[in-house]
């Protein structure tokens, strides 16, 4: 399974326009950092958030298929499917969340 439940460019895509709304002056160069670390932090919300979703008995099943060594996204994404979490609406809400405390409230 990959490192990211999203991929990492759509991560980085939402933290370069957080960036350049909350730090409409600076060069993007100067904010390297930043940008790395809000990727970090937002791949953190969604993990989160998505396998906090999930009962003990789905953590156990996951645990499972990684302790196999399972790497074809086609398993994950059935064992999420057939999980009856909506991981969409899950990432998508943390996403949200992460925008707005990003930019200091209802900005985002």
């Amino acid at each position: 399974m990959e490192d990211y439940l999203v991929e990492r460019e759509t991560l980085a895509k939402l933290v370069d326009t957080l960036l350049a709304q909350k730090f409409p002056d600076q060069p993007a160069e100067s904010l390297s950092s930043l940008r790395e670390e809000n990727i970090k932090q937002l791949d953190d919300r969604i993990s989160k958030a998505v396998f906090g979703s999930l009962s003990s008995s789905q953590l156990e099943e996951l645990n499972a298929m990684l302790d196999r060594g399972e790497n074809d996204p086609v398993a994950f994404q059935d064992f999420f499917k057939n999980s009856g979490v909506d991981i969409e609406s899950i990432i998508a809400d943390a996403m949200q969340k992460f925008a707005q405390e990003f930019l200091g409230g209802q900005n985002a």
